[in-house]
């Protein structure tokens, strides 16, 4: 019971990657905040926590609001006391938002998703790090992409959402050195492509999906549970003497 008592935030807790973190670390004895814009998911994964007996709040956030993103942390340490970890994971990105190579990117596009991705990140760590500061081994945990490390060569070319996902990069490895000497630590993960509704895309075209298992040695789609139990752990005291570092759950990817 690694998070006995602790109390976590996760972003984006409704479904996927952020949802499965909210099982993980709720096994893990933590007392759970379901942060979510999607407000019946977010609310059926607080209940199913819930009911399963783990102390769990869902508080509906939109991330672009900072209003929202500060009561989210009040509402937080309101109701659980204090406030251990933050999982920073909520984010979009494709080209149904007019995302897409440089040049074809719209800038509609590109400032939905840096407004959601790197700015409800920046927002997230903003309000939550004068709670994390509060007690001892505190930390943070960031969702950056394979695709924030390497680049794509044509295999999915959304520049928006590849440039925020390093910019998460850069801003963690930031928060990491800053805090570091007040006992906050800050990690990123960096996940390959996983079976969520991101995947759909690739799953459903063959091509897509035979370039990503050459990227991905390891297997074409990793699971949820691969990227969770990676959080879980970087959050945890078994890390205590790692900060700044980028973990990427990518199947193998950066290793070629």
């Amino acid at each position: 019971m690694m998070f006995a008592e602790k109390v976590v935030i996760i972003t984006g807790a409704a479904a996927g990657i952020g949802r499965r973190c909210a099982e993980v670390f709720a096994r893990e004895g933590a007392r759970v905040v379901v942060a979510d814009r999607d407000v019946a998911g977010g609310e059926t994964v607080a209940q199913a926590l819930l009911a399963a007996g783990t102390p769990a709040l869902f508080v509906p956030v939109d991330l672009a609001i900072p209003e929202q993103v500060e009561q989210m942390v009040q509402r937080t340490v309101a109701h659980f006391g204090g406030l251990h970890c933050l999982v920073s994971n909520a984010a979009v990105g494709g080209r149904s938002l007019g995302d897409g190579p440089v040049h074809e990117c719209t800038l509609a596009g590109w400032d939905t998703i840096m407004t959601v991705n790197l700015r409800g990140t920046f927002l997230a760590c903003k309000y939550a790090i004068p709670e994390l500061l509060k007690t001892p081994l505190s930390s943070i945990v960031t969702l950056s992409s394979v695709l924030g490390l390497v680049g794509t060569q044509g295999l999915y070319d959304t520049h928006a959402y590849t440039t925020s996902k390093a910019a998460i990069i850069g801003l963690t490895r930031t928060i990491a050195a800053h805090y570091a000497r007040q006992k906050l630590r800050a990690n990123v993960i960096a996940p390959g492509l996983i079976d969520t509704r991101m995947a759909d895309r690739t799953r459903a075209t063959p091509e897509l999906l035979a370039q990503v298992a050459f990227w991905q040695p390891l297997g074409s789609i990793g699971a949820v549970d691969d990227v969770a139990e990676a959080a879980v752990f970087l959050a945890s005291d078994r890390a205590k003497f790692i900060t700044g570092a980028v973990l990427p759950v990518d199947g193998g990817w950066t290793a070629q």
